[in-house]
């Protein structure tokens, strides 16, 4: 249990960098999830295949898993879209309200009790946010797309935390990556056709950006996250 906890640090630290990633890769939202995603599915996939740990699974529980994948896609558009209308440090708060709206949603899904600690607790960041949108009109834009964000990856989490307890941290984050890429493929002509572009392929810096955001603070979060949920929620 102590082990899960730590992984779940670490895997907590790491996505904190993402931010700073957004910043630093000219791309669009868009594209910059969609190479993301591609590129991580394909460095995952090398490692499982070189290291033959592929786990083949049945077709229904691959587009079950692609579906999580396509949510998670769709959250990281709306959170480099807060980034990049506003700042690393609004999009990061906006992202912290995913425990908010965890607490909400996930007795609601799930059928279970509210807690009234846990949305008491997790209600302080709102209250944060609410007094920057109201005192500062420079960064609403980015704060709206930070808390949609906080909102799918809240509906990612739960959904996330159900594919923990049937398949193993691999073989999840392989077809999330690939199969959120997918989904992203049919989206992204619709996103881009209301947004403008100014470049669609990475430049030699993003290019190598995005290895280190694929590799790093996807692939090997993703792992450390899904390892974590998998032990915290299996225990008795």
């Amino acid at each position: 249990m102590k082990n899960a906890f730590i992984k779940l640090h670490i895997a907590i630290l790491l996505a904190g960098f993402t931010g700073v990633f957004g910043r630093l890769i000219t791309l669009n939202e868009s594209l910059l999830t969609w190479y993301r995603l591609l590129f991580s599915g394909l460095i995952l996939l090398t490692i499982l295949v070189l290291s033959g740990k592929l786990t083949k699974i049945p077709f229904k529980h691959k587009l079950n898993i692609a579906l999580a994948g396509t949510l998670l896609g769709v959250h990281w558009i709306f959170f480099y879209g807060s980034i990049k209308y506003s700042n690393i440090s609004v999009g990061v708060v906006c992202f912290s309200l995913c425990s908010f709206f965890t607490a909400i949603l996930a007795p609601m899904i799930n059928r279970t009790k509210f807690s009234i600690q846990e949305l008491v607790l997790s209600s302080l960041t709102l209250v944060g946010i609410s007094l920057i949108f109201g005192l500062d009109a420079t960064y609403r834009t980015g704060i709206i797309l930070g808390v949609v964000s906080a909102i799918l990856v809240a509906l990612f989490t739960i959904y996330n935390e159900r594919l923990t307890k049937k398949f193993d941290s691999q073989t999840i984050t392989l077809y999330e990556m690939l199969g959120g890429c997918l989904g992203l493929t049919f989206i992204l002509p619709i996103y881009l056709f209301f947004s403008s572009v100014e470049q669609y392929l990475p430049s030699a810096a993003d290019l190598g950006w995005l290895i280190v955001l694929s590799l790093v603070c996807t692939v090997l979060m993703y792992l450390l996250l899904t390892q974590a949920l998998r032990k915290i929620f299996l225990l008795p």
